[in-house]
């Protein structure tokens, strides 16, 4: 794979070079193309020797110029350049017009782009910076958000998920990497007689604020305001403004020219505040816990006035010195953790893996249930050869003879896809293979975690096994797993087997979409484990892979099921106070969820499904003070009883007959699993007659009878999952929905 990263101003460069430097360090088969549209060395070839960066391949020597010359002539430079090199991806970052002519140029050849900060939107269209953003990113293969506000900013103008990958800001690893060395290497405070703390840093490029003399002049005036000494690296094109409307400078400014990055640096982190225009100053002074005041109305980096770090001011002296002046909190750095370069080139070497699959490693999957047999199939029409293993000989004939074994939209025809290209099969035996991936349920035994499934399919492997080969655990385990049990029985056979677990993140109703889209968790016991697996799962995943270490990818998936498990509690408790005080539940939620940060969700009759109604119990049984898991659990195991209080305070007492429509665990699907209708069925038949009827799922516990014979034949009909057939259908019999149950009051 070849990559361009074109740079074009000093920003670019400094944000770049920790891409450029993974770069190296992976060996990559990577060229830098340079604008020059900051022409000046001190604007920018010194950021190549201070950063110890390579020389640019390419230098395009566009220099200054209005905004159409500028872009034109980089479109003009660069396009021969990338039909000689055809790379496979150009790396943008930023918002300049080197952005967004480099971005256009790839773009027309059919070249991936990946921008690297999309979704930036200060919302002023008189920033010619804002048309370069949403141009870029609209044309762009790969967008790289810093946080999820920009993620939302690219989803609001309805750019696909698939596109979007938040990864954090290349600065924050610019500036981890680089501080120590600016600190030591830089004498600037020396040679400017500035003392630490004892002056406030200026910055002022943006051509609204300098380019017009009058503007400038306000500039000057707010200087004079300031109660202290101020620095101020003065850009060239702002000295000629100033040179040519003969504006003279305050007493308390020390200005100089443009400095280097290591210089910048330390008059930055050694300042007592920094008033800038600058996006990318904004964002350093915030890393760097550096007080800030903006001089401009709106920004396109709000996460600095969200946290504390930043106040904007536009022109206005007295807000300025107001906010100089501002009590200062510590604030947590919401822009990453110094590995966003390590991401970019993750996601961008991992699509082109999937583009073109390492098909060396052939794959063998224990379970063909609703995660086992999807992971195969797209596995499989990615190019790797599959073998699926399932102790079920009807289900193996079943999908042999291409039927699906459920009901879930798109795999019938991603099997008939995978058996024409013969890269899968089912059968009843595991075969030996390089990697082998365990899909079993794991239910649970008296709330503890039921692991028999999993052991049994990881034993079965065993005889096939052989040094070298990974194993990924899929299934939903309880932590240490991996680690305690895991292991321990591969070393007891003297087995060098790595191990990974990829928990599953999916729902039934829309797996396969989830399973292609959704972040994917690779916990591993060793880097080359972890990176063995996500070139696996990037044959086929578009979200981003994410990797951490064994115990702590258990506990992900715990715990996001966890979380909702809580929050339905929450809801479910608050039906019960609505039974109490008798008011409507529903629109008593729907009226609190007005609150811009409040979302609570709807109450139910119990939760089911293989995730919520178990995993919670997995992360407990270890720890005996947990009470708020466990009581949200217990909440919602009680629900059923509840339900069928309702449901007998709502019918005659002269019903002796109940229909029972629904008894999936949630609607829409044939997953019957862990369904609340069961324990709901159960009391009720002690009662009465009951009948049950579902249109999607084939076996349950109790009788599932035809529609004729339950409707008509019951005294009530009571609706507990809203499969959307029952919402069309007129019944004959009466006819009670959960609505009507929960809600005492219209």
């Amino acid at each position: 794979m070849k990559i361009a990263i074109l740079v074009g101003t000093r920003p670019e460069i400094i944000k770049m070079a920790p891409v450029i430097r993974e770069c190296r360090k992976r060996k990559l088969d990577y060229f830098i193309i340079h604008s020059k549209q900051h022409y000046s060395e001190k604007l920018d070839g010194i950021f190549f020797s201070e950063l110890a960066l390579p020389s640019p391949k390419y230098n395009l020597n566009i220099g200054s110029g209005g905004h159409a010359n500028q872009t034109g002539r980089i479109l003009i430079e660069l396009e021969p350049i990338l039909m000689s090199e055809h790379p496979d991806v150009l790396l943008v970052q930023g918002d300049t017009n080197t952005v967004v002519a480099g971005a256009l140029a790839a773009h027309k050849l059919h070249i991936k782009v990946g921008h690297i900060e999309a979704g930036l939107r200060s919302f002023d269209q008189t920033m010619p910076e804002e048309s370069n953003r949403i141009i870029t990113d609209h044309i762009s293969d790969y967008l790289f958000a810093v946080t999820d506000l920009q993620v939302g900013h690219l989803k609001h103008e309805g750019l696909p998920d698939s596109k979007i990958f938040q990864v954090g800001n290349t600065i924050v690893d610019a500036l981890l990497s680089h501080r120590a060395h600016a600190e030591k290497s830089s004498r600037i405070l020396t040679e400017l007689k500035l003392q630490k703390s004892g002056y406030y840093l200026l910055t002022s490029h943006r051509a609204a604020n300098v380019d017009d003399p009058d503007a400038l002049k306000e500039i000057i005036q707010l200087i004079a305001k300031i109660p202290g000494k101020v620095c101020w690296p003065i850009h060239y094109r702002t000295q000629k403004v100033l040179k040519e409307n003969k504006i003279d400078l305050p007493m308390n400014l020390a200005w100089t020219e443009p400095v280097g990055y290591s210089d910048f640096l330390n008059l930055l982190s050694n300042c007592t505040a920094v008033i800038t225009d600058s996006g990318g100053v904004q964002e350093e002074a915030c890393i760097l816990g550096v007080p800030c005041v903006t001089i401009r109305d709106r920004t396109e980096r709000p996460e600095t006035v969200d946290v504390g770090a930043n106040v904007l001011v536009h022109r206005n002296a007295e807000a300025m010195v107001a906010a100089l002046n501002r009590p200062i909190k510590p604030w947590t750095n919401p822009f990453g953790d110094g590995h966003t370069a390590e991401r970019i080139l993750d996601i961008v070497m991992g699509e082109h893996f999937r583009l073109a699959p390492q098909t060396q490693d052939a794959v063998c999957v224990a379970g063909l249930g609703y995660m086992g047999l999807p992971t195969s199939l797209l596995l499989a029409n990615s190019g790797v050869k599959v073998t699926g293993f399932d102790l079920s000989e009807k289900k193996v004939n079943e999908i042999n003879r291409g039927h699906c074994p459920f009901d879930e939209k798109g795999i019938p025809e991603l099997l008939t896809t995978a058996l024409k290209t013969e890269n899968f099969k089912a059968q009843t035996r595991p075969v030996a293979a390089d990697v082998f991936i365990v899909a079993v349920p794991t239910p649970h035994d008296n709330k503890k975690c039921d692991l028999s499934f999993v052991l049994s399919a990881v034993n079965s492997l065993l005889p096939v096994m052989k040094d070298g080969n990974l194993l990924i655990i899929e299934s939903t385990i309880k932590p240490k797993t991996c680690e305690d049990i895991v292991l321990p029985i591969l070393r007891s056979k003297h087995l060098k087997v790595d191990v990974a677990h990829c928990p599953e993140r999916a729902i039934p109703g829309n797996t396969l979409h989830e399973i292609v889209h959704n972040d994917r968790i690779i916990g591993a016991k060793s880097p080359e484990a972890a990176e063995r697996a996500a070139r696996l799962y990037s044959t086929f995943t578009k979200g981003t892979i994410h990797r951490t270490n064994l115990v702590t990818a258990e506990c992900v998936k715990l715990m996001e099921n966890t979380f909702r498990d809580v929050n339905i509690a929450l809801a479910n408790e608050f039906s019960l106070i609505a039974d109490k005080f008798r008011f409507n539940v529903s629109a008593a939620i729907k009226l609190a969820n007005k609150h811009p940060r409040v979302g609570i969700l709807q109450p139910g009759i119990g939760v089911g499904g293989h995730c919520i109604a178990i995993d919670p119990w997995f992360l407990t049984e270890d720890i005996n003070d947990l009470n708020v898991i466990r009581a949200a659990r217990e909440l919602n195991d009680e629900m059923p009883k509840h339900t069928v209080a309702r449901i007998q305070d709502k019918i005659d007492p002269s019903v002796k007959k109940i229909g029972i429509l629904g008894v999936s665990y949630k609607p829409d699907v044939d997953d019957a699993r862990e369904t609340p209708v069961l324990e709901i069925a159960k009391i009720l038949s002690k009662q009465y007659e009951i009948r049950c009827h579902d249109p999607l799922v084939k076996d349950w516990d109790f009788e599932l009878f035809p529609i004729e014979k339950v409707d008509g034949w019951a005294d009530v009909l009571i609706i507990l999952s809203g499969h959307k057939v029952y919402s069309s259908k007129k019944f004959d019999s009466p006819l009670l929905s959960f609505d009507q149950m929960i809600n005492a009051v219209p």
